[in-house]
């Protein structure tokens, strides 16, 4: 019985993380994001085919971001070992 409770949770976990685009990647995701990024300003919110999306308080971190963003997009894709991240989009929270 505590084995079928056991898969069910794991394949229910598992759901989860692919509809929120949470897997093993986003660890990493965002370990190379706070290296990257370098201030607490411009917030990583999620992932959904091959799109980061973040949020910042003003259009000037926005700026910030599009400017470096091939090269973010670059160091997280070569961490991951695969070209994953495609795009990363960034609204005014």
């Amino acid at each position: 019985m505590d084995v079928v409770k056991k898969v069910e949770t794991s394949s229910i976990m598992e759901i989860l993380k692919a509809s929120l685009g949470i897997g093993e990647e986003y660890s990493v995701i965002i370990a190379v994001w706070q290296q990257e990024i370098g201030n607490d300003k411009v917030k990583l919110c999620g992932y959904k085919n091959g799109t980061l999306f973040a949020q910042a308080p003003s259009t000037t971190y926005i700026n910030d971001l599009n400017l470096r963003k091939k090269q973010i997009i670059k160091k997280i894709n070569q961490y991951l070992g695969k070209n994953f991240i495609k795009n990363i989009k960034c609204e005014i929270k």
